[in-house]
């Protein structure tokens, strides 16, 4: 018999951010007559550097990972690439609405052929028929493993997919990548982020600026139809995806999804970080609890 139950690890939370989230919580209480939504995470809550949580905290948002306990909203939340199909998903999704249920593998060899379905190019190649360069990556999400090979290989590494080099140098000499958010399938805005030349396969901290940008800024309303579509196809209702425009071919490539994305881009002042949260909030609100007294 299949029975509802807190799950065992998850992040903690520092006690000072607990405390600000709470302090935060209590004064939208207080304003909403002692009454609040509930948001449900499970199978673990959100780390507090997650952008969800700072959304939660900004719109007075009850954050719970009890599945026992009502909820307005829920989300299937662990931060692991290979997702579980765990049969109690079946029983919260009749009692409420369940985001990112159908998205368990956010894999780089998913992402690709999710990216190849909807647009009809490749980004994953065979390395032992690939002629010329090409980037190996850690198949898991956030690993931070690209490395340059020559190819054709002898072999492919277990575990470890190939994309094609993506050229994103701009025209005053350095390399952008474009930080999509999807809320319910739509696009809210954008950050571009920008590193130097010399550092085009750097690890995380490279990153030297990002700025907010409008949707239409950036990509054409047939882009952001096929990202919607490629959102669609991999599951993702909620999260972030990193798109690269190839400067060659002018096409775009997503290559990365992120379904408990944190956020926002460190590397912006903290004046834009309160922006980004304060319109993400804004949107979050219009998406998943429209018109709601109770929320904001």
């Amino acid at each position: 018999m299949t029975t509802l139950a807190r799950m065992p690890g998850g992040p903690h939370l520092p006690f000072k951010h607990w405390l600000g989230y709470r302090l935060r919580f209590l004064v939208r209480w207080v304003g909403h007559g002692c009454r609040a939504r509930t948001v449900l995470f499970w199978p673990h809550r959100p780390h507090h550097k997650t952008l969800v949580f700072k959304i939660c905290g900004r719109l007075g948002l009850r954050i719970t990972d009890d599945p026992h306990r009502r909820f307005d909203l829920a989300f299937y939340w662990q931060n692991i690439t290979w997702q579980p199909d765990y049969p109690q998903l079946n029983l919260l999704a009749e009692r409420g609405r369940l985001v990112n249920r159908a998205c368990r593998d956010i894999s780089k060899r998913r992402v690709g052929e999710t990216l190849q379905a909807v647009f009809g190019y490749e980004l994953n190649v065979d390395p032992t028929v690939w002629q010329g360069p090409a980037l190996e990556k850690d198949d898991r999400n956030a690993s931070k493993s690209d490395v340059l090979v020559d190819c054709p290989l002898p072999q492919a590494r277990v575990d470890h997919s190939y994309q094609r080099v993506i050229d994103t140098e701009t025209s005053d000499g350095g390399l952008e990548e474009v930080r999509t958010p999807v809320f319910d399938h739509t696009i809210p805005l954008v950050y571009r982020k920008r590193k130097p030349l010399d550092n085009r396969f750097g690890a995380k901290g490279v990153w030297i600026s990002s700025r907010i940008c409008e949707t239409e800024e950036v990509f054409t309303p047939q882009e952001v139809e096929r990202i919607v579509a490629f959102t669609r196809k991999l599951g993702l209702e909620f999260g972030e995806i990193d798109v690269l425009r190839d400067r060659a071919d002018g096409r775009i490539y997503i290559v990365d999804a992120n379904n408990t994305p944190w956020g926002p881009p460190f590397i912006m002042s903290p004046p834009d970080i309160r922006r980004a949260i304060e319109r993400l909030s804004v949107y979050f609100k219009e998406r998943y609890f429209p018109d709601d007294p109770l929320v904001g």
